[in-house]
């Protein structure tokens, strides 16, 4: 299932389903949804959109500081998303990971994934209005008067 904009949609399904920890990242957005099915005894599975990491060891050690009481993880899945938020909700992409959360049995962590969804397609929305409003871009080329 590769769509126009160049994700592997088996890969990201089958990397969502079984990776211990995992990052969808949106380039445009310079945010990454963070998932680490890890729990602990009093907490279940963490979802958090966090500020972009450079690598995936950045991001593990971010993990290591978010939850220290919990072993050293030792991978992380890194999945581009470079299309847009709605496009994850629309491949079924985001349903796997739903399905996922909910099985976890955590109520914090599903309410972290709906959570965390909304502050996708919020920060989607500014981006595109400072796109539209020309902030922080610059024009590569005019038209000639």
């Amino acid at each position: 299932m590769n769509w126009d904009y160049g994700v592997d949609l088996h890969a990201i399904v089958e990397h969502v389903e079984t990776a211990e920890t995992f990052s969808i990242f949106f380039p445009m957005l310079r945010r990454a949804l963070v998932v680490d099915m890890r729990h602990g005894p009093e907490e279940g599975p963490l979802v958090r959109v966090l500020p972009m990491a450079r690598s995936p060891q950045e991001r593990l050690r971010s993990l290591r500081r978010l939850r220290p009481y919990l072993p050293r993880a030792t991978q992380m899945v890194a999945i581009p998303w470079p299309t847009y938020v709605i496009n994850l909700v629309r491949s079924g992409v985001w349903a796997r990971l739903a399905e996922r959360i909910s099985e976890s049995g955590s109520e914090d962590a599903v309410r972290a994934l709906e959570h965390g969804l909304k502050e996708l397609e919020r920060y989607e929305s500014n981006e595109l209005a400072t796109l539209i409003r020309g902030d922080h871009y610059e024009t590569i080329w005019s038209r000639s008067e």
